[in-house]
C-alpha cells in the first residue's frame, strides 16, 4: 500500500508535537530513513508542504491568496489580513497577492476551503443573474 504525502505529514505532525524540543531532531532522522526504507525519499519536499500546511492549520495561522486586479499596496494587503483574521478567527494569516485582470476589480480571497469573492466580475455576474430572474 502507498503511503500518500498526507499521510506521511500526518504521521509526522503527531509525533513531533509529542516530542520535546530536543528530541526533534531525532524524530526528524528516524522520519527520513522511514522514507528511505519506503523508496519515498523524493515525496520529501511535497510531504514538508503537507506538514506546514497541517502544522499551521493546528496553530491557527491560515495560509491564503489574495487575487485582484493589479498589485496591491502593503497597506492594503495589511487591511484584508486584518479583516480575515477577524471573520475567520485565526490567529494569524500569510497572504500572497497573485494578480489577474480578469476579475477587473475587487478581489477574490482564497484561504483552504473559504473563498471570499469580492470582485467586479462576480458583482456584475450576480447582477446579471438577478435581471434575467
Amino acid at each position: 500500500m502507498k503511503i500518500t504525502n498526507k499521510q506521511y505529514a500526518q504521521s509526522l505532525y503527531e509525533v513531533v508535537s509529542q516530542s520535546e524540543d530536543d528530541n526533534v531532531k531525532v524524530v526528524v532522522k528516524n522520519f527520513v530513513k522511514v522514507l528511505i526504507k519506503n523508496n519515498d525519499l523524493g515525496k520529501i519536499e511535497k510531504v514538508i508542504t503537507e506538514f506546514e500546511k497541517i502544522w499551521n492549520l493546528k496553530q491557527g495561522v491560515l495560509e491564503g491568496e489574495i487575487t485582484s486586479a493589479r498589485e496591491l499596496k502593503d497597506e492594503t494587503m495589511e487591511l484584508l489580513n486584518g479583516q480575515i483574521v477577524k471573520l475567520l478567527g485565526a490567529k494569524e494569516v500569510n497572504l500572497k497577492n497573485k494578480v489577474n485582470k480578469d476579475i477587473l476589480g475587487g478581489f477574490v480571497a482564497r484561504l483552504g476551503d473559504t473563498v471570499i469573492d469580492g470582485s467586479v466580475k462576480n458583482q456584475l455576474q450576480n447582477l446579471r443573474s438577478r435581471l434575467v430572474s
